[in-house]
């Protein structure tokens, strides 16, 4: 009898997750949100929004609050390289031999990521007339994902500590980015 009783409870449960995953897919299942046309997995250290501001995708902050903030971009000019120099450009470096620039070929995608610390000067794309706005001992984590036919931009920018322990959930984001 009790082993009727589990079959019937297993039965039920494949049914449950079937269902589950035939209503809402497998990224809801895998813990993976989306925005756009895209899925990702949120590091359970960020937290972060839907942002209404053009060319953004994703604003990020820590749930632990902190000097960082990340940026998911779509639609924006320029070729990954092209990003990646003008990230550079941002910031007053002392070693340009300390920046670390990799790319990465897979099935479905390039990753280019670029890490670096030195002085951020904040951009204006307001007023670019506007005093700058220097932030020294800052970091920066950036990614592009290309896909054949889109490319999407990850800026993330802080305090150089907040960012060297923000490397690992960083590469993890980046890397989960995928079509849907």
């Amino acid at each position: 009898m009790s082993n009727k009783f589990t079959i019937l409870f297993a039965v039920i449960v494949v049914c449950g997750l079937v269902s589950f995953i035939s209503t809402n897919g497998t990224d809801r299942f895998f813990g993976k949100k989306t925005v756009e046309n895209i899925t990702y997995k949120m590091p359970s250290q960020w937290d972060g929004n839907i942002s209404t501001k053009q060319f953004r995708l994703l604003e990020v902050t820590l749930k632990e609050k902190g000097d960082f903030s990340l940026v998911l971009f779509s639609n924006i000019q320029g070729s990954a390289q092209q990003n990646i120099d003008r990230w550079i450009n941002q910031f007053q470096i002392d070693n340009y031999d300390d920046i670390i620039v990799d790319q990465d070929s897979l099935k479905d995608k390039t990753i280019s990521t670029v890490q670096l610390y030195g002085t951020y000067e904040v951009p204006n794309m307001i007023n670019r007339n506007a005093p700058k706005e220097m932030k020294e001992d800052y970091g920066l984590l950036g990614g592009v994902v290309e896909f054949k036919n889109s490319i999407y931009f990850v800026k993330a920018v802080g305090n150089n500590q907040i960012i060297k322990n923000n490397i690992q959930p960083f590469n993890e984001f980046i890397y989960s980015i995928s079509l849907k």
